[in-house]
């Protein structure tokens, strides 16, 4: 346990990518793991003693490779999508309840704000008013439970002896929010500069509580795209079920009529069977469903990363839908 947090702290790892590669390497390890048996077995059968000859040789490897086709492979398939999640997965939760986490931290750090400022004009100085706010036997008018804790630092701080623009800054560094960051500079240097008041306070939680207002708007605006997107891939599904379930069936059986009495309209009949497209089309789904789920979290929030907890959605919708239809 030593020995880990050494690395942790000399190579400065972060939390997340601890929650993104060890999953990944564990999806790796998955996959050659499931790789490495078929691999054996397959050097095992096609072994043989000089008795046989060269005949029983290439039997044996022909069977093996028929084996390996319909088998394996699919089973490879199944595997890296179940390696996909496992690697995906534990960080698109992370990212996920991080959001929610820094969205809570803004919205209660307005009513902080609101709190500085009626206390500032009571007549208390900013370190008093912070120390006042994080006192237990206060009741505030908003919520500030999630604050509470950076609250209790703060005043910790403020005992210690740490001035107000430190306090501050500090404060919004430990809560990991750009949008506080920008309006604690704000409060840090008017403080610097001698301005400080209940006027300039109360004038950043107006400002603060319309940009998070206008942020929850655009979310609730862009919602429609991001029901697009899960709809395009339901739209997908239906196409591909209808696709293998009568149209493809009908055009082979077609050319396999034709071909034992002669080419149809003169075209040569297909190499692939029904299986061979099976498999192509729960590729089509998989990787629609990963590389929608990301432009979702690109459209929807701004950063790729977000879209990964789509990604995980649409790629179990498609598995179990593939399942269904696909996957007999």
């Amino acid at each position: 346990m030593m020995g880990f947090k050494k690395i942790y702290d000399r190579y400065n790892l972060k939390r997340e990518h601890i929650i993104l590669l060890l999953p990944a390497l564990i999806a790796v390890i998955l996959v050659v793991i499931s790789i490495l048996p078929a691999g054996q077995e397959m050097q095992e059968n096609i072994g043989y003693t000089p008795e046989e000859g060269y005949a029983t040789e290439k039997n044996v490897t022909e069977e093996v490779t028929i084996k390996k086709d319909e088998g394996a492979e699919k089973n490879l398939d199944r595997v890296i999508v179940f390696a996909v999640l496992i690697a995906i997965t534990p960080y698109s939760i992370d990212v996920y309840l991080t959001k929610k986490r820094i969205r809570r931290y803004e919205e209660e750090y307005i009513g902080f704000l609101y709190e500085l400022s009626e206390l500032l004009r009571g007549g208390l100085d900013p370190l008093s008013a912070i120390k006042e706010i994080a006192s237990p036997a206060i009741e505030t008018e908003r919520s500030l439970q999630a604050l509470s804790p950076h609250l209790k630092k703060a005043a910790a701080q403020i005992e210690w002896g740490v001035s107000f623009e430190t306090v501050i800054a500090s404060m919004a560094e430990s809560l990991k929010s750009p949008l506080l960051s920008k309006y604690s500079k704000l409060i840090v240097q008017a403080s610097r500069l001698g301005a400080i008041s209940p006027a300039i306070i109360l004038k950043s939680a107006d400002d603060l509580e319309k940009t998070l207002q206008l942020e929850h708007e655009k979310e609730s605006a862009l919602k429609e795209y991001l029901f697009i997107i899960y709809a395009a891939q339901f739209i997908l599904i239906g196409l591909i079920y209808l696709l293998n379930s009568t149209l493809l069936p009908s055009i082979l059986d077609m050319f396999k009529t034709g071909t034992e009495g002669g080419t149809p309209f003169g075209i040569a009949a297909p190499a692939m069977n029904l299986a061979s497209f099976k498999v192509g089309f729960f590729h089509v789904l998989i990787i629609n469903a990963f590389a929608s789920g990301i432009i979702a979290g690109q459209i929807s929030e701004g950063k790729a990363r977000h879209g990964l907890r789509h990604s995980v959605i649409l790629i179990l919708i498609s598995y179990a839908a593939s399942l269904a239809f696909l996957l007999k």
